[in-house]
């Protein structure tokens, strides 16, 4: 799934080179190595780039774009787990909580990067603790909810709690970003999943309700057909939802093309 992403630092690698060494002004050694290390993360020697920031921050730790840089040649380099140390020294520069999230929501965005899920998801869970309504870190969750309950892959196993979860998400991104159709597609996704893992159930049902049939055991007939009928209302209800979602996203795209 495409989610937009917001303008990421870390996505800027030759541009952080290029860059005024920052509004700190370092002087000595920090300024010294801050140019050694713009010098190397130039010329894609990141291991050294990342050697001489961190030399430049021991002399002045108060660079937050030299941390920045450090966690780029880091995460360049291969190495996540001192990229998000990196990350995370920024914290310390952010005057809000929204700021701080973004941090996290940002440190996501590099796991995925890599396609390390299980970290993406804690850093976003990080970022919503901070700022609930970051609208990335939202979409993320809602993603990772959708996977695991089988929205991804038409032969995976159906998990109806994972798919309500990422519809109760997605609801949130949709309140927040009412003009993005692909939340509204991927929640029609997932409850086209739901109302299959209905249909599954109601069909084990009327087969539950044959066999008492057979069997003349009444109670356990009817019990199988009132489940059965639970199911089809269900599968109603569902529909409604799919068939105003349809209708929603043809007006959020007509209304993105004026």
């Amino acid at each position: 799934m495409k989610i937009r992403t917001k303008v990421l630092w870390f996505a800027f690698t030759l541009a952080l080179a290029g860059a005024p060494a920052c509004k700190e002004e370092p002087k000595g050694p920090a300024v010294t190595h801050l140019k050694a290390g713009d010098e190397a993360l130039a010329a894609g020697d990141f291991a050294k780039a990342a050697e001489e920031y961190g030399k430049s921050l021991e002399a002045d730790p108060k660079q937050e774009k030299v941390w920045e840089k450090k966690a780029v040649s880091h995460k360049q380099a291969g190495d996540l787990a001192k990229a998000e140390e990196a990350i995370l020294k920024t914290l310390d520069f952010k005057p809000d909580a929204a700021k701080k999230a973004e941090v996290y929501a940002n440190l996501g965005s590099v796991y995925m990067e890599k396609n390390d899920t299980a970290n993406a998801e804690r850093s976003y869970n990080e970022a919503i603790k901070l700022n609930p309504n970051d609208s990335m870190a939202l979409a993320w969750l809602a993603e990772f909810a959708a996977r695991r309950g089988g929205a991804r892959d038409m032969k995976a196993p159906i998990v109806a709690d994972e798919l309500k979860k990422a519809i109760e998400l997605y609801d949130k991104v949709i309140t927040i970003k009412p003009e993005d159709p692909g939340t509204y597609t991927n929640k029609r996704i997932a409850l086209g999943r739901l109302m299959e893992n209905e249909r599954l159930q109601k069909e084990a049902a009327a087969k539950e309700a044959e066999e008492a049939v057979k069997a003349k055991d009444k109670a356990k007939e009817d019990d199988a057909k009132a489940r059965a009928d639970k199911h089809q209302a269900q599968m109603d209800d569902y529909k409604k939802q799919l068939d105003e979602l349809g209708k929603k996203i043809g007006e959020v795209m007509k209304a993105a093309r004026k």
